[in-house]
């Protein structure tokens, strides 16, 4: 009977050790989780001056992101804050400064890939399109 019982375990115990041996490889890690993170450059075509470039960098901070983007228009980098990333869409506010008058902007913009488009609400403008692409991903950084 012991002798039965042992072998019993063994026939459940071998399978399972073999599953879970193959479960704890990091070769089974899916490494093509979507993120934000990385060195992107958009373009918002039509701004009340025209279109408008410049880069935005989004880093990975303990369980959420930072960053900051770079306007042409103004020629400045501002930090970018309450940074978000939910279900492939990032979103993030930023404060301009359009010649001494401070402009709040909310952006959503939803990720596939290495793009990016979505909208970004300029205080006192409205809504406008934008398109990002990323050009150094969070490995280059």
């Amino acid at each position: 009977m012991r002798r039965e019982l042992s072998l019993a375990f063994l026939s459940i115990l071998l399978p399972a050790s073999i599953v879970w041996g193959g479960c704890s490889s990091t070769s089974n890690i899916n490494t093509n989780i979507p993120t934000p993170v990385g060195l992107w450059t958009y373009v918002i075509p039509s701004t009340p001056q025209g279109e408008a470039y410049g880069t935005l960098m989004v880093a990975a901070q303990g369980e959420g992101y930072s960053g900051e983007m770079y306007i042409d228009l103004f020629d400045q980098t501002v930090p970018i804050e309450e940074v978000a990333f939910t279900d492939n869409t990032l979103m993030f506010k930023a404060t301009l400064d359009a010649g001494g008058q401070l402009m709040g902007t909310a952006a959503h913009m939803t990720l596939s890939g290495d793009t990016m488009n979505g909208t970004v609400a300029v205080e006192g403008v409205g809504d406008l399109e934008i398109t990002a692409t990323r050009s150094v991903t969070d490995e280059g950084l």
